[in-house]
């Protein structure tokens, strides 16, 4: 049975208002903090906060489901600091469990990659790193290769948003987590915005297929960007170009819009 879209997006919009209240009051600074979930540590002690081994296998069971959407491109995650402040300098990543500790290697860039571990998965590991809490987020982190720094792939951008959905969706509140649900996904929904955080603030942001050109809003702090993820017109190789405030490539900057709904933490 399908609802009315307009019943739908009542009790969605109802859902999401607390998320969209935190985004206006927060600083600008703030948005990678609010954007990426925590991974943490209690040197050597284990957390309930902590993610599990087992949900980060969720991301690779999604990256294997939709891998058409970016068929060159390897599944990647990304370790980031959650303020400007914060550094990657010193950090270890590891799983973690009663009498076990893997390494996972992290790159300079605070790359690095999950694999199949059945030691892991049966000692129900977390994902763990040697910094404070609130101070390490993480994001999947998907490129098809030969592209520019400043141009993101659509499908690329597609399943970066499977991935975190398949990951994060049983932490999120019963509601919530339902109506997204019913709303088609994250990924798939016009009703849900999901927004992409960069580390520079943002002039514009432009889609482009073939002939045809989008401009794709940018939130108020002009730190994220929201792609057109449920718009199956733009395929996904549609490419997104970013300018950044400090290129000056650019006299004048798409107007930054608001964001209908959000999938916030």
């Amino acid at each position: 049975m399908h609802l009315p879209r307009f019943l739908l997006l009542v009790p969605l919009c109802a859902c999401l208002l607390p998320a969209m209240a935190q985004e206006q009051a927060a600083a600008p600074g703030d948005a990678v903090h609010q954007e990426m979930q925590q991974i943490v540590d209690v040197q050597g002690t284990r957390d309930p906060d902590l993610r599990p081994y087992r949900t980060m296998l969720k991301g690779l069971d999604a990256y294997a489901d939709h891998q058409r959407l970016a068929p060159g491109a390897p599944l990647r995650f990304m370790l980031i600091p959650a303020t400007p402040k914060a550094r990657l300098d010193g950090v270890t990543l590891h799983l973690s469990a009663d009498n076990l500790s893997i390494p996972v290697p992290l790159a300079a860039d605070g790359g690095f990659t999950l694999t199949r571990d059945k030691t892991a998965f049966d000692a129900n590991a977390d994902l763990v790193s040697n910094k404070k809490r609130d101070t390490l987020r993480w994001r999947a982190d998907i490129h098809t290769p030969g592209l520019p720094q400043n141009v993101r792939r659509l499908g690329d951008l597609r399943l970066e948003c499977e991935i975190r959905w398949a990951v994060e969706q049983d932490d999120l509140p019963f509601v919530r987590r339902n109506l997204f649900r019913l709303a088609g996904g994250p990924c798939h929904s016009s009703l849900i915005h999901v927004p992409y955080p960069v580390f520079r603030k943002l002039l514009a942001v432009q889609a482009r297929s073939g002939e045809r050109t989008l401009d794709i809003r940018i939130t108020e702090d002009r730190q994220r960007y929201v792609p057109p993820l449920h718009d199956a017109s733009w395929d996904d190789n549609t490419l997104l170009t970013l300018t950044y405030a400090d290129d000056g490539n650019m006299a004048q900057a798409a107007p930054a819009a608001p964001m209908k709904a959000a999938l916030r933490q």
